[in-house]
């Protein structure tokens, strides 16, 4: 069994992912157990994925949950490295205040409300406050094909459609030219390595920019 899941089994606190999202966290964050991290996921619920977060990375890692149900705040946790945020996610203003206090962030998971809106604002919020070296994390991204969630396939202002978008955006060196929408989010993504797809997940690296240097056998 997947590490993580083990931890997602033995919580006190309640909490719901699918199946597969598991092997995918594992895949992506495993190097940062043990590490002094700070680690912030949105979607607090009743509060097992935080301490599921907390035992996975260890009780050096900083875990801070978001939230727009002001109940969360009244959560408790025998593990110290945990706290929650009270605030609206789809705001860009909360996003402004809420990051200057918090300061670097070499993990982020939104498994909040799962709107489009929702998910774009704190997409272009959040993302260029990730560290060097850090991962950005969109879950439940099915939402994308879910009118009541503002998304349809092929919906413009979907997050997918917007990801897609992000595969322009680092090829730009090879087009050498953007229209108004993908230059004004290019400013977002700068240090962006990859972005990797999942069934309902989306994974986006930020290790820095590669150098495309052609490179010959030495004859």
């Amino acid at each position: 069994m997947n590490v993580l899941r083990e931890y997602f089994d033995k919580a006190t606190h309640s909490s719901d992912k699918w199946e597969p999202y598991f092997e995918v966290y594992h895949r992506h964050l495993e190097k940062f157990r043990g590490q002094s991290v700070t680690l912030v996921e949105v979607g607090v619920q009743k509060g097992g994925s935080l301490e599921m977060w907390s035992n996975y990375l260890g009780p050096q890692a900083r875990i801070i949950g978001i939230d727009v149900d002001p109940e969360c705040a009244n959560l408790k946790y025998e593990q110290s490295n945990i706290e929650v945020i009270i605030g609206d996610q789809g705001s860009a203003e909360f996003w402004t205040e809420t990051l200057a206090k918090i300061g670097d962030i070499d993990v982020f998971i939104d498994d909040g409300g799962h709107t489009m809106t929702q998910q774009i604002v704190t997409l272009e919020n959040v993302f260029p406050k990730i560290k060097l070296n850090g991962v950005f994390i969109c879950e439940d991204c099915h939402t994308s094909y879910m009118t009541s969630h503002e998304g349809g396939l092929g919906a413009r202002g979907s997050f997918i459609e917007y990801c897609k978008t992000i595969i322009d955006i680092q090829h730009k060196s090879w087009h050498n030219t953007l229209v108004t929408e993908l230059d004004r989010r290019e400013k977002f993504f700068n240090d962006l390595t990859s972005m990797h797809v999942y069934d309902s997940v989306v994974v986006l690296e930020k290790f820095g920019r590669r150098n495309m240097q052609r490179v010959f056998p030495k004859l």
